[in-house]
């Protein structure tokens, strides 16, 4: 996103959006389903071309291990997120996340200043 912040990639995003929302015209037989899927793929495509793929480098001083805790941390909001928070296992989910995230940001601090 740090792209949008130059003037000039902004006009040009601006520009394709406009034109590909023309394109994005509603037809009569069209379900709410494709017509969703018919936007979200004009704005990936329109987004990739103008501002390119994401940056997802790693930071090279967090350690493998931190790594590993943020991969594990994913997974667990992935099934927090699966689970209905109300519930005992939902409960428990959350308690796990919070204490993985607390010790994420705890090995982080301690990596920066290794």
């Amino acid at each position: 996103m740090m792209r949008l912040e130059d003037i000039e990639c902004q006009k040009t995003f601006k520009t394709k959006l406009r034109g590909g929302a023309s394109t994005l015209r509603y037809e009569k037989h069209e379900g709410v389903e494709e017509k969703w899927e018919r936007i979200k793929t004009t704005l990936q495509h329109i987004s990739e071309n103008t501002l390119g793929q994401g940056d997802d480098t790693r930071k090279d001083w967090i350690f493998d291990s931190t790594w590993k805790m943020i991969e594990s941390r994913k997974q667990t909001k992935g099934k927090l997120c699966a689970t209905y928070a109300r519930t005992r296992k939902g409960k428990e989910l959350e308690k796990e996340y919070a204490a993985l995230s607390k010790e994420i940001k705890k090995n982080t601090r301690k990596d920066h200043r290794a």
